[in-house]
């Protein structure tokens, strides 16, 4: 809009010499808001308009071209370049500075440690942040940590997640194919809510030094940015009040998850401790390593005895109850691949005693493993 309010074209993309996208002009803030819904390139939600001006200085942000490749996503013969992620990123509500993040996520899709969304599962992402670019974002790693209020937390979220649903065509709405404006390849039955903004994830580094940071776990420096991804299936938030101390507090745990029964001796499972936990955590003098081999010990059973408490020794088309055969004593399975792939994160408010536990994607086709990418971030 003009300064007195009257209408003002060329709000949404329009071509440039340096822009390659699609020109569509739109008659001011609500006519492009409504353009946008009505190609389909939305969540649903209203958009920033992805103008020149916008896109130009995302990619200046970080020194870019908008025809810089990232990759390829070959089974939908996608090329995702620079320009299409500034795009997003724009329309995500995202500011400049928070575009290295997001094109580190791209980077990791492309590499396999995301999935753009393709199962008739409620799947989604999870994705952690640490290093020095949390507080340079003034990313939340305290209260509400999953929630609504952050605006990097968010839209670094929701511009993953307009990149899947733009750039690498991951557009739901299975059953309603004929009423919308574009393939639908995503065939996500009920989906959930965390494919909105994904599972954003923010590790509190500062307030337990001996919980030795996610990604210095993982072979990067502490002076590091980094993200770290998995596809996902669900999570549950335990209430663990009572429990003194850290083998109490994870027994509690393993409780849990053996009673679930998701249990694959194959990838990651993320436990999210807040700082009322991580306290139980440090003054028993557990490490981050300590928890993920007392998790994945004493979540370990047979297959025998997954067959006996009728649980799935999984495969998603396993039946739940057969019957015990010869071996099956020596078949085992756990919540996790190894115990260094339980990975402890600390993040949330100060109070309460609530443990967040998140699945990874159970199905085929996926990779269960976390994988870390660097962010790269301007000098």
């Amino acid at each position: 809009m003009t300064a007195n309010g009257s209408p003002r074209k060329a709000l949404a993309l329009m071509a440039t010499p340096q822009l390659t996208s699609e020109l569509v002009d739109a008659d001011g803030l609500d006519a492009a808001l409504e353009l946008a819904h009505a190609r389909g390139w939305t969540d649903g939600l209203p958009i920033v308009p992805p103008t020149p001006a916008r896109v130009l200085a995302m990619l200046d942000a970080v020194g870019a071209a908008p025809d810089e490749v990232l990759g390829e996503f070959e089974s939908r013969h996608k090329t995702i370049t620079m320009e299409k992620v500034a795009i997003n990123a724009v329309m995500a509500g995202c500011l400049p500075e928070h575009l290295p993040v997001v094109v580190a996520l791209v980077r990791l899709t492309l590499a396999g440690g995301l999935s753009p969304g393709v199962s008739t599962s409620g799947w989604t992402n999870l994705f952690i942040v640490n290093g020095p670019v949390r507080n340079h974002l003034a990313m939340n790693y305290r209260g509400d940590v999953f929630g609504p209020g952050n605006r990097a937390n968010a839209s670094i979220g929701r511009a993953l997640a307009l990149v899947h649903r733009n750039a690498f065509g991951s557009v739901s709405g299975a059953g309603n194919d004929a009423a919308l404006p574009l393939p639908v390849l995503d065939r996500s039955t009920l989906g959930q809510p965390g494919q909105y903004t994904m599972y954003h994830l923010v590790e509190n580094e500062e307030d337990f030094p001996s919980l030795t940071p996610l990604h210095v776990m993982r072979g990067f420096a502490a002076e590091d940015s980094v993200v770290t991804g998995l596809p996902v299936h669900w999570h549950a938030q335990l209430g663990i009040h009572e429990e003194q101390g850290a083998e109490e507090v994870l027994d509690t745990v393993n409780h849990h998850l053996l009673r679930h029964g998701m249990l694959k001796r194959a990838g990651a499972i993320v436990l999210v401790f807040p700082p009322e936990l991580a306290t139980h955590l440090v003054q028993s003098g557990f490490s981050k390593a300590d928890v993920g081999r007392y998790v994945f010990e004493g979540t370990t059973r047979s297959k025998a005895w997954m067959k006996q408490n009728g649980l799935q020794t999984w495969s998603p088309a396993s039946s739940r109850l057969e019957a015990v055969e010869p071996g099956d004593d020596d078949k085992l399975y756990a919540a996790a691949g190894s115990p260094d792939e339980v990975l402890s994160v600390v993040a949330g408010g100060p109070a309460g005693g609530f443990l967040h536990v998140i699945h990874p994607f159970p199905g085929m086709g996926f990779s269960r493993h976390a994988m870390s990418q660097l962010i790269e971030l301007p000098a």
